[in-house]
Parts: structure tokens; C-alpha cells; sequence
């Protein structure tokens, strides 16, 4: 089946980042400060799994998660669909670890065979997600997880360039999902447990107050008051375990 013309434009943009850029965050399509902030909740939040637990990295870039993984002692595999990205990922890492060229929307993975899926800086740049999320539930065995960031379709700032992208006629060019219905689609697919933790990432230019976003008392009033979590989170982390 043909790609939609939004996905096949991402898919060639990540192409093209992967074969000029070198940086981590370059070729994710992030800042380094974005990168390295979602980095940090997510090792905030990830409870491990048991040495050797298989993991798939997909739409891993140049593998900064999939590193993160090998070095907490699970097995990770690291997939993207580019692959220039993918080669750069395979250059700045360990020999021994697996890397894979493949589509989130088509998972050549036998079903229910890992312990665990990652999909960071994806969900943005596709057109068909609950496709991605039923592809991902399906190849995780029962009792393992699943874990995906979206950007917040909720947060007060999105909302705003919404309405100006509306305003003047433009399309935004990234995808934006809420919460609701990522955790609906997991739950359709077959999770059990679904959890929603908000992520508050500051621009760049802001980044000396991040540290303050991310501290124990500011997210712990994100948890308290979902709404605020909504209005003021620019990502959301979803954990999904079968």
C-alpha cells in the first residue's frame, strides 16, 4: 500500500537528516535540549526489565535510546525506516548490538515474540497511528510493555498555533495526538493497564528553567491536576502494559 502523502514527506525528511546530520538530536528531528529532556523522563520513569528482556527500539534515529537500553542490561533492537539513520546508529555503538531497517506501520516481527517496544518522535510524523499502535501491541508477549511519546494536541501553546495555522490557511506539518485516544487505541488493541505521564518541555531558549519543570513538586501538580498537565505539557509518555 502506497505511504500517504504526509508520511512519505516525513519518511524523506528523516532520510535526508540522517544522511547530512550527526548529531543524536539532528538526525530525531529534535533540539539537544528537547532530546536530552525526553531522554531524562523517560530513564525517570522506565522501571527496567530483566537482563537479556528483548527490546524494540522503533523509529530509533541514531539510537539514543536504543544505547540506553543495552547499557540497563536488556537486549535491544533498533529500528528506523532510515537508513542513513540507521547506519550512524549502528557506527557510534557497540558491535554487538542489532539494528533493523523497518516501518512502525508494518512490523516485521513475529507476533506476541518481545518483552518490550519503544516508539519515541514518531507518532508526530505519521498519518495512520492506530495502524503503528495495534502493529506494536500485537508483537509484545503478554505482561510486556509498550512506550510511546506523542506531542500533546491539548497543550495551551499547540493550541494556539492551531488556531494560527488555521488563521492563515497553513497546515502545522507534525501531527498531534491526545491522550485520550492513544490510550484508547491500546486499549482496543489489547493493553490492560495504560498510564499517562505529561512531559513538560521548555523551547530552547528557556532551558535554564527546565530543571524547574522537571522537579519532584511541579510534576507531582501535573499528576494531581490533569487539566494543568494537559494545558502545559508539550509531549505525553504513554505506558502500556499487557
Amino acid at each position: 500500500m502506497p505511504r500517504p502523502k504526509f508520511e512519505e514527506q516525513w519518511r524523506q525528511r528523516f532520510i535526508q537528516r540522517g544522511t547530512v546530520c550527526q548529531d543524536d538530536a539532528d538526525i530525531a528531528g529534535w533540539t539537544r535540549s528537547g532530546l536530552e529532556a525526553r531522554l531524562r523522563n523517560f530513564q525517570r520513569l522506565w522501571p527496567g526489565d530483566v537482563p537479556g528482556a528483548l527490546w524494540l527500539d522503533v523509529g530509533c534515529g541514531a539510537g539514543s535510546y536504543t544505547r540506553y537500553l543495552a547499557e540497563q542490561g536488556v537486549t535491544p533492537i533498533g529500528m528506523d525506516y532510515s537508513l542513513p539513520s540507521v547506519q550512524k546508529a549502528r557506527e557510534r555503538s557497540s558491535a554487538a548490538m542489532t539494528w533493523a531497517v523497518g516501518d512502525v506501520t508494518q512490523l516485521a516481527i513475529r507476533p506476541a515474540s518481545l518483552d518490550g517496544v519503544l516508539c519515541f518522535g514518531v507518532m508526530q510524523a505519521l498519518s495512520r497511528p492506530e495502524q503503528a499502535v495495534a502493529e506494536m501491541v500485537g508483537s509484545v508477549r503478554d505482561g510486556g510493555e509498550v512506550w510511546v511519546d506523542a506531542l500533546n494536541r491539548d497543550c495551551l501553546f499547540t493550541r494556539i498555533k492551531r488556531v494560527v495555522a488555521r488563521l492563515r490557511r497553513r497546515p502545522l506539518g507534525l501531527r498531534y495526538d491526545t491522550p485520550g485516544e492513544l490510550s484508547s487505541w491500546m486499549r482496543r488493541h489489547g493493553a490492560r493497564e495504560v498510564e499517562i505521564h505529561w512531559i513538560p518541555i521548555l523551547p530552547a531558549r528557556l532551558q535554564r528553567l527546565q530543571p524547574w519543570v522537571e522537579s519532584g513538586s511541579f510534576r507531582a501538580l501535573l499528576s494531581r491536576v490533569p487539566v494543568l498537565g494537559s494545558l502545559l505539557s508539550h509531549a505525553v509518555l504513554i505506558r502500556a502494559r499487557l
